[in-house]
């Protein structure tokens, strides 16, 4: 069984975590190229290819970091323009931000970019609207809606498999692949990447992989910043320092436990494997359809 391998490319300071304004990011180091590489070069020594969400502004400032991205056989996907949430965001500054990534990374590769992830899984009921916009744009793969609650986002409820979402009577042309959890004794046990995987021990995740594998592809990810322990430490409250933080130095371990363990490949490949992706109707917080 075949698991899709993704990385959204956004440098640490980008990060909802600290939720620094835009007009700030020139005053912190820039740290994004070495750890993408290092997570390229990681990937190239299993011979796996993966897909790469990668923000327009990081494109824009390092195109060679997206070519050779793209050199080494990666899928390259957008991760919106400017890491904002979208349910902080109004449609149309969606619309335009969506646009921005994906002029700039077709501009730089070539090719079209059909596959989306939003920063921090921002799509969530009052933004499903948005799902309709990344179809009309030319997109046809979105891994956004999270199918848990945090205090950022995520949809409690939301299928954990993949689906085709219906909004206001109409199914879109879009198919959503949300991040993978396990379901287990009614509980829904996130683990796929970011601080899951950063916390829970290299036993667990393999585990629940394997359990996931059990009846279908799996998805994990990772974010360039969490293999850089080295990265500059802000003041911050306790709480967005640990989830920041922790775990920073054993990530490119048990990324290569699970790449020794598992086989991987590119969420495209993934989505072509599916043989049957039911439609969704999506309800609006008031319970309405959207």
């Amino acid at each position: 069984m075949k698991n899709a391998l993704t990385v959204d490319v956004e440098d640490w300071y980008m990060t909802s975590d600290f939720s620094f304004d835009v007009s700030t990011w020139n005053q912190y180091e820039d740290r994004v190229v070495g750890n993408t590489m290092r997570l390229v070069e990681l990937f190239a020594h299993y011979k796996v290819q993966g897909t790469f969400f990668i923000l327009g502004c990081v494109a824009e400032r390092h195109p060679d970091l997206v070519e050779a991205i793209a050199r080494h056989g990666h899928e390259i996907a957008s991760h919106g323009g400017w890491h904002q949430m979208i349910n902080r965001m109004s449609l149309e500054e969606f619309r335009e931000d969506l646009r921005y990534s994906k002029q700039v990374l077709e501009g730089i590769t070539g090719q079209s970019v059909r596959l989306f992830r939003a920063p921090s899984w921002s799509i969530t009921p009052d933004r499903y609207e948005a799902l309709k916009i990344l179809a009309e744009e030319g997109f046809h793969v979105d891994s956004s809606l999270q199918p848990f609650r945090t205090p950022l986002s995520g949809v409690s409820g939301s299928p954990h498999t993949p689906f085709q979402p219906v909004l206001r009577e109409e199914t879109l042309p879009l198919l959503e692949f949300p991040p993978t959890v396990l379901k287990k004794a009614g509980l829904t046990i996130p683990f796929c990447g970011g601080f899951y995987l950063r916390t829970l021990p290299s036993w667990f995740l393999i585990w629940a992989l394997r359990q996931v594998n059990q009846e279908r592809n799996g998805l994990i990810y990772v974010h360039p910043w969490e293999v850089d322990p080295e990265q500059p430490r802000l003041e911050a409250s306790p709480l967005i320092k640990f989830v920041h933080y922790y775990g920073l130095n054993g990530t490119m371990r048990k990324l290569e436990k699970l790449l020794q363990t598992f086989r991987f490949t590119t969420l495209g490949e993934i989505i072509g494997l599916q043989e049957h992706v039911p439609p969704v109707s999506l309800v609006l917080p008031k319970g309405r359809p959207a």
